[in-house]
C-alpha cells in the first residue's frame, strides 16, 4: 500500500477503530472487497445528477459492514459534489411520530450535513451563507447596483424580494417561513447579529418546539414538526441543487430500531412513511435526492416485524430471485453485503498496520507472517464461526499493536494465544423490549415522582401510561366528587387519586366535545368522550386556558387522519370563499367513503392526502404572506385550479366506487344523511 493519507485521517482511522465505530474520515484509505458496490453508487450518482432520484437497502448481517458502506458511500459523495448526511434509527428517532421522534430525526440529520470543505458535518451555516453569497450578486446585476454598495441596508428590501422568489420557486410547503428564515439570517449576517442567525439556524434544524416562541423571535407562523420535516428535507434539496451541489445523499442507519418498534400501528405508520419516500424517488416526484437505508436480514424479511410485513413494501424490496453470490444485480433496490474474503481480511489488516505506523511515527515488528498467524489463531478460535466479526478481528488486532508499541518487550504470540471470542451482537428483539419498558418506567417514575406514589399505585399508573410516557402538564382537580390530580400526556387525560387507589383514563381519540366553565377562583373541565358527559373540577383558574390549549392541540395532532379530517383542518384556516366551498363538498365525499368502506378509505386516503396537505399548507400560507406580487398570485391561481380539479376529481371517483352522485346516497340515505350532519359535514 502506498500511503497517501493525512495525520488527521489517520489518527481518526484509528482511534475510531479501536473504539469499535466506523471512522468519520479516512475510510477510503481501508476500503477492500467493495469495488462493485462502488462502482454501481458512482453510476446512480451520476443519475442522481441528472435529476432522478433513487434508494438503496444496504442489508447484511451484524459485523458485515454496513455502518462502515454508508461512511464509504458518504467519502464517495463529497468527492462527486454531493451535500451528504448521515443519522441513526435510534429509540427515540424514526420517520413518523406524534411525539417528536420523526423532528428528532430531521434535527440529527441536518446537524449532520457535511460539504467535501467540512466532512465532519455541521456545513449548513456554510451553505446558507454561500447562497445568500449568490442572492446578493443576483440582486447586483439584475438591480445595476455597485457590488460595494449592496450590502448597505438600502437594498435590504430588493435582496429580501429575491431570497422570497426563489424560496416559492424551489419549495412546495413551508416555501414562505423558509424563505423569511433566511431572510432573518442573512440580516444577522449582514448586521453581525449572532442571536438572529442563532435563531434562523435553530428554526432550520427543526429545535423549535412551540409556533409561539418560533414567531416571537423570527416572525414566522409555523415550524418544523413530525408532519413536515421531510417536506423541509426535500425543500433543502432543491436549496443545495440552486447552490450548484449535484443533489443530496441521506444515509440512515440502524433500521433494526424500526423493527424493534413494538406498537404494531407504529411500526407500520414508520413503513408507510419509508414507502412514501421510496414513491417519491422512483416517481419522479422529487429530483436530486439519494436515500440509504441500512439494515439486518431480519429488518428486511421477517415477515411479522420487519419490511415484508408491509406488503407495498414487500412487493418492491423483493430481491432478484435468479442472484447468487457470485452473480450479482447491483441495479436493484436491495444490496446485499457479502462477508469479506479471508485475503480481503489480511489486505485490510496489512493496511492498517501502515497507518498504525504512520500516525504513531513508528515501524512495528509485525511481519506478514505475523498477520497470518494473527488470522489462524483468531478465526481458529471456539465460538468464532458464530460470532466472529471484522469489526472484532479488527479491534483485537490494533489492541496487540497499541501493547506492542508501548510494550517492547511483550511476547507477541502470547497475546495472540490471550484472545477470546465472545457474542457481541445486539440484544433479541425481547430482552430490547425489556430494557425498554424498564427505561419507560423509569422515565414515568422522574417524572411523577412529586407525587409521592405508593409502589402499588405506580405500578397501576405504569401500566396505564407505558405508550404515553411524555407528562406535558399537571394540575389539581376533582372528578366524580374525589379530588386528585389530572395529567395531561400526549395521548390522554389521566385522572388519578392515590388515596383511593383510583386511576381514570381519558384518550384524546375517545373525546368529541370539550369546554370549561369559569368560576370566581375555579373552573370546571367539560368532556364528552363518546356519548358520555364528564366533567373535572375545582380546577384553579389560572391553570385552565394553558391546559384547554394543550388538549386542543393534541386532539388535533390525532384527528387529522382521515382525509376528511384533514379537509375539514384547511377549510377552516383558509379564507378564500370558493375554495372553502371546494373543500366542503370534497369533505363529504371523503366522509362518504370513509363511512361506507374503510378499506376503500385508506386507498383513498394514501392517494389523496399527501398532494393535497402540500397544496393548501402552500396556499395558506401565502394567503397570510401580505405578498402581493405576480409571482404570489400566480402561485395561489395554480394551486386553486388544482384544487378544483381534485374536487372534480373527488365527485368521479366517488360514483365510480359507489354507483353514488354526490348527495343521492343509497339505501341508508337518511340515516347516512343525519351521521353528515351531526358531524358537521352538512347543514340541517
Amino acid at each position: 500500500m502506498e500511503l497517501n493519507i493525512k495525520p488527521k485521517e489517520a489518527t481518526a482511522i484509528i482511534n475510531s477503530l479501536i473504539g469499535g465505530v466506523v471512522p468519520k474520515i479516512g475510510v477510503q484509505h481501508i476500503t477492500v472487497g467493495r469495488t462493485d458496490e462502488v462502482e454501481m453508487f458512482v453510476k446512480a450518482m451520476d443519475n442522481v445528477k441528472e435529476g432522478h432520484s433513487m434508494v438503496k437497502f444496504w442489508i447484511g448481517d451484524f459485523g458485515s459492514g454496513k455502518s462502515f458502506m454508508l461512511h464509504l458511500l458518504t467519502t464517495v459523495a463529497l468527492k462527486q459534489r454531493f451535500v451528504v448526511s448521515n443519522a441513526d434509527f435510534t429509540p427515540h428517532t424514526r420517520l413518523y411520530s406524534n411525539d417528536g421522534k420523526a423532528q428528532s430525526l430531521y434535527t440529527s440529520l441536518v446537524d449532520n450535513i457535511a460539504v467535501l470543505t467540512k466532512p465532519e458535518g455541521g456545513a449548513l451555516s456554510i451553505l446558507l451563507e454561500k447562497w445568500i453569497e449568490q442572492a446578493i450578486m443576483q440582486t447586483a446585476a439584475e438591480n445595476s447596483i455597485e457590488l460595494t454598495k449592496i450590502r448597505d441596508t438600502e437594498y435590504l428590501p430588493a435582496i429580501r424580494n429575491t431570497i422570497m422568489k426563489t424560496t416559492n420557486e424551489i419549495t412546495e410547503v413551508g416555501g414562505f417561513d423558509f424563505g423569511l428564515v433566511i431572510v432573518k439570517y442573512y440580516e444577522g449576517f449582514i448586521a453581525a447579529d449572532d442571536e438572529l442567525k442563532k435563531n434562523a439556524l435553530k428554526w432550520l434544524k427543526g429545535e423549535y418546539t412551540t409556533k409561539t416562541e418560533a414567531k416571537n423571535d423570527l416572525g414566522v407562523s409555523d415550524i418544523i414538526n413530525d408532519r413536515n420535516y421531510y417536506e423541509m428535507l426535500k425543500n433543502l434539496t432543491k436549496l443545495f441543487v440552486k447552490i450548484g451541489y449535484s443533489g443530496f445523499v441521506i444515509n440512515l442507519d440502524e433500521c433494526i430500531n424500526l423493527y424493534k418498534i413494538s406498537n404494531t400501528g407504529m411500526r407500520q405508520k414508520n413503513y408507510e412513511k419509508l414507502m412514501s419516500m421510496y414513491n417519491d424517488c422512483f416517481q419522479g416526484k422529487i429530483e436530486h435526492l439519494f436515500l440509504n437505508f441500512a439494515g439486518t436480514s431480519e429488518t428486511l424479511e421477517d415477515k411479522v416485524r420487519g419490511f415484508y410485513s408491509y406488503d407495498a413494501l414487500k412487493t418492491r424490496l423483493k430481491v432478484n430471485k435468479f442472484e447468487t453470490a457470485k452473480i450479482r444485480d447491483f441495479a436493484q433496490p436491495v444490496i446485499r453485503l457479502m462477508p469479506l474474503s479471508d485475503n480481503e481480511i489480511f489486505v485490510l489488516l496489512k493496511n492498517l498496520k501502515e497507518i498504525f505506523d504512520f500516525n504513531y511515527n513508528v515501524s512495528m515488528d509485525f511481519s506478514d507472517g505475523d498477520i497470518q498467524h494473527f488470522m489462524e489463531e483468531v478465526y481458529n478460535k471456539p465460538n468464532a464461526a458464530e460470532f466472529l466479526t471484522p469489526r472484532e478481528v479488527i479491534r483485537d488486532f490494533l489492541n496487540i499493536l497499541n501493547i506492542l508499541r508501548q510494550n517492547p518487550e511483550t511476547d507477541k504470540n502470547l497475546l495472540i494465544a490471550e484472545i477470546q471470542v465472545s457474542d457481541e451482537r445486539p440484544l433479541d428483539l425481547e430482552e430490547a423490549q425489556e430494557i425498554d419498558r424498564a427505561e419507560k418506567v423509569k422515565k414515568i417514575m422522574k417524572q411523577y415522582k412529586s407525587l409521592n406514589f405508593s409502589p402499588q399505585f405506580t405500578d397501576k399508573l405504569v401500566e396505564t401510561l407505558l405508550d404515553d410516557e411524555n407528562c406535558l402538564r399537571v394540575v389539581v382537580g376533582s372528578f366524580k366528587n374525589k379530588a386528585g390530580t389530572l395529567i395531561a400526556t400526549e395521548k390522554r387525560l389521566v385522572f388519578i387519586n392515590k388515596q383511593l387507589n383510583f386511576v381514570e383514563s381519558f384518550p384524546y381519540s375517545q373525546i368529541t366535545e370539550l369546554h370549561y366553565a369559569r368560576g370566581t377562583q375555579n373552573s370546571s373541565l367539560y368532556i364528552t368522550r363518546n356519548d358520555e358527559k364528564l366533567s373535572v373540577d375545582l380546577i384553579p383558574n389560572v391553570q385552565i386556558k394553558p391546559l384547554i390549549a394543550l388538549l386542543e392541540s393534541q386532539i388535533e395532532i390525532l384527528e387529522r387522519k382521515t382525509l376528511a379530517a384533514e379537509l375539514a383542518y384547511w377549510n377552516k384556516l383558509i379564507k378564500n370563499a370558493e375554495i372553502k366551498m371546494s373543500l366542503s363538498k370534497m369533505e363529504r365525499v371523503a366522509f362518504i367513503i370513509q363511512e361506507k368502506d374503510s378499506s376503500t378509505e385508506e386507498t383513498f386516503f394514501l392517494r389523496h392526502t399527501e398532494t393535497l396537505s402540500k397544496l393548501l399548507s402552500q396556499y395558506c400560507l401565502l394567503e397570510n404572506s401580505g405578498l402581493e406580487t405576480e409571482e404570489t398570485k400566480t402561485s395561489m391561481q395554480r394551486i386553486e385550479e388544482a384544487i378544483r380539479t381534485a374536487g372534480s376529481a373527488f365527485e368521479q371517483e366517488l360514483n365510480t366506487i359507489f354507483k353514488t352522485e354526490m348527495m343521492s346516497v343509497d339505501a341508508e340515505s337518511e340515516v347516512y344523511l343525519d351521521n353528515l350532519r351531526n358531524k358537521g359535514f352538512i347543514e340541517s
